[in-house]
């Protein structure tokens, strides 16, 4: 973090501050926030991004990192969406311990209002 970012981090915190104390309102705390979050952008209005080149994307982990790193697959679409199969196992798992419960708690009562 650059001197630049802590600056603005430390008004940010004090007009947070300013704001839960009731020194400011709700609409002036939200400009001021604002302008101090422009104030970080470039002087063209474009914020910096840190951009991977080719040859860093394709770069192998090195020792220890190849382990902990998964390979990138060419389906997303399993990353976005979770398997099903262990949805419905967990389901039907906690559905057998909910009658599992059920019974216990029938049991109870048939031993408390027989006794």
């Amino acid at each position: 973090m650059n001197e630049r970012e802590r600056r603005a981090n430390q008004s940010l915190r004090t007009l947070d501050e300013a704001h839960r104390n009731g020194r400011i309102t709700r609409e002036d705390y939200r400009a001021r926030r604002r302008a101090l979050l422009g104030s970080l952008c470039d002087s063209d209005g474009i914020t910096a991004r840190n951009a991977l080149t080719p040859a860093a994307a394709a770069a192998p982990p090195r020792g220890g990192d190849a382990k902990r790193m998964a390979a990138p697959t060419a389906d997303m679409a399993s990353a976005l969406f979770p398997d099903r199969r262990r949805l419905v196992w967990r389901l039907g798992l906690m559905a057998f311990a909910g009658l599992g419960l059920c019974a216990l708690l029938l049991y109870a009562l048939l031993l408390a209002g027989h006794g």
